[in-house]
Order: C-alpha cells, then structure tokens, then sequence
C-alpha cells in the first residue's frame, strides 16, 4: 500500500514569472507610496505645527508641556505615525533613487534591504523614545 503524495498548499508555490510584479508595477506602487506618505506627513506635521506653536503660546513651551501632551494616547499615536511616515516616505525616496542609480539587480536588492532595515530600526528606536517620554 503506498501513500500518496502530500499536496502542498498553493500559497507555497513561487508564483509564475507571469504573476509576480513586473519593475514597472513596482516603480508605481513605491510613487504612489510616495504620494501618500507625503499627504500624510503635511497632515501630521501641520497639525504638530499647529498646536505647538499657534494654539499654544511658544514661551509656555516647555518640560512640562511636552509632558501633558504626551500623557493623551491621541498624542502619542499622532507623533508615532509622523515617525512612522516620515521614515517611510523617506526609505521609499532613497529606493527610487537607487533604482535609477544601481547597476545590478542584486546590488539594487540589497541596498533596498539595508535601507528598509535601517528605517526598521530607526522607527523601533523611534517608538521607544516617544513610550519612554510618554512614561517619564
């Protein structure tokens, strides 16, 4: 009696060179990645602008300020995903530009690696500043 043969789940398979995204769709998805993170860093920054130098008088600036402000979850959330976008908004611009001036392939994969690793690690540093002022 043999068994047969164990069938694989399809999201195993490597999709067909017909179905993975060509360079050119890639290239699109990281302008229009681009745009979006730009929208929504004038958004976020404004708004950060706003309250920090319009709504509040700049001389109360201070410790203590920052503190209040951080102490609301909004607060924290809306500096978290300014870091957030900002750090993506620029990864993605150094990966347009490494496309247009990388010879190779593989040199073009893995500058892309170091640089999305970096805003990686940018953005956990990131968070753990912004957690440990919110804490302090």
């Amino acid at each position: 009696m043999s068994a047969a043969p164990a069938q694989r789940p399809a999201a195993w398979e490597r999709p067909a060179a017909a179905d993975r995204p060509t360079a050119e769709q890639s290239r699109l998805a990281s302008y229009v990645a681009l745009r979006v993170t730009g929208v929504m860093l004038s958004v976020l920054v404004l708004g950060h602008f706003a309250v920090t130098h319009i709504v509040t008088d700049v001389a109360r600036d201070n410790a203590a300020f920052v503190a209040r402000r951080l102490s609301s979850a909004v607060w924290i959330a809306w500096d978290a995903t300014m870091l957030a976008a900002a750090l993506a908004h620029g990864a993605i611009g150094i990966r347009l530009a490494l496309v247009d001036y990388t010879a190779t392939r593989a040199r073009r994969r893995l500058l892309d690696r170091l640089v999305f690793a970096i805003a990686g690690i940018l953005l956990a540093l990131g968070v753990v500043a912004i957690a440990r002022a919110a804490h302090a």
